[in-house]
């Protein structure tokens, strides 16, 4: 628990370095170039509470034109990306309040307030739940993969879900008691990130992950600030003794 307060602690600053920079959604690539000054809606924004965790479910199943993900349920500081908000009111009042001149602080965003009210609504019906993102498991489950279905060579799945904010039900009798929430997640076709070094989803499923200009293979980070990642970076890293300077 001390450690997720610190986290919450270190984000201020990065959100608002978020909001300076002229970004876009998370299912688009940020634009770093002209018109940075531009007032843009804040690329994400964070929260606090209870939420869905779909960031490593490889077994999501198709069904029409969305994969309904297994995911879980957590309990802990979590990041929305605003471009992908699927309820419509929600996202155009988090989009007006938090912007890169105005950006909202931790749990200031209509959003974050729609998902912990239970209050988020698609077409037509509330759903008490909502997947976002967190860092529960990351160092020990990511392991990012560049997966492109055009390159030579290729073998993985052709399909991805994205489940940024996506609705989510609970099931009173989940096949994997672990993974009690139901995410309806779009479904995409384009160059992504695989997770657990894998481009290709188990049990017939496909993976639910991101867009592939999203991570830095390089440098393995993001490409952007990101609320809380240096804390958790720092986390994984082995215990040992630091070097002393020469």
């Amino acid at each position: 628990m001390r450690s997720q307060f610190a986290a919450i602690t270190c984000i201020a600053w990065v959100v608002t370095a978020l909001g300076t920079a002229n970004v876009a959604g998370a299912g688009e690539k940020p634009d770093n170039g002209a018109g940075h000054s531009a007032v843009v809606p804040q690329f994400v924004v964070v929260c606090t509470g209870w939420h869905a965790l779909c960031s490593f479910s490889t077994d999501c199943q198709v069904s029409g034109d969305r994969a309904e993900c297994a995911c879980w349920r957590v309990n802990e500081t979590h990041m929305v990306a605003t471009s992908e908000i699927h309820d419509p009111l929600v996202k155009r009042m988090t989009e007006a309040r938090c912007t890169n001149r105005h950006p909202c602080g931790v749990d200031e965003a209509p959003v974050c307030t729609a998902i912990a009210d239970g209050l988020y609504e698609v077409d037509g019906v509330r759903y008490p739940w909502v997947s976002t993102f967190s860092y529960r498991g990351w160092c020990s489950l990511y392991q990012p993969k560049a997966c492109d279905p055009d390159e030579d060579g290729y073998s993985g799945d052709d399909y991805w879900a994205i489940c940024d904010a996506a609705p989510c039900t609970e099931l009173i009798d989940p096949p994997d008691p672990d993974r009690p929430l139901r995410c309806q997640c779009p479904i995409r076709d384009d160059p992504f990130v695989g997770t657990r070094d894998s481009c290709t989803g188990e049990n017939g499923g496909i993976i639910s992950a991101m867009p592939i200009w999203a991570w830095d293979f390089d440098r393995n980070t993001w490409p952007f600030p990101m609320p809380g990642f240096d804390h958790v970076k720092a986390a994984c890293d082995p215990l040992q003794s630091d070097p002393l300077p020469e």
